[in-house]
């Protein structure tokens, strides 16, 4: 079985590198963890991805700019936005994000 390839882009290491953790403990799911645009853009040029959390730290412009340089590579890509709250809350968003339930 494939894993759900989900791309995450912040802004704080640490943060992210618990992020990418937590969802690479889900036996379902592999993160990519990206602290930069160009970084993020760049492995969008690499693979497809599933779903993009788009974290903290992240400014107005640069999410509009990764928005748009990621549904020109891969079109329907579903892009969500991740305020932080814990594992419970990232399950569910990537669960919402997916068009699924809300069990992970």
């Amino acid at each position: 079985m494939e894993k759900t390839q989900i791309l995450v882009i912040g802004r704080n290491e640490q943060i992210l590198n618990t992020i990418e953790r937590l969802i690479n403990n889900n036996p379902k799911w592999h993160a990519t963890a990206c602290l930069t645009d160009d970084a993020a853009i760049s492995a969008c040029d690499r693979q497809r991805f599933d779903l993009v959390l788009i974290g903290g730290g992240v400014d107005e412009d640069s999410e509009a700019n990764l928005r748009k340089a990621i549904a020109e590579r891969h079109p329907g890509t579903p892009i969500i936005q991740h305020f932080g709250g814990g594992s419970g809350l990232l399950a569910t968003e990537i669960n919402m994000g997916l068009g699924g339930s809300t069990e992970s």
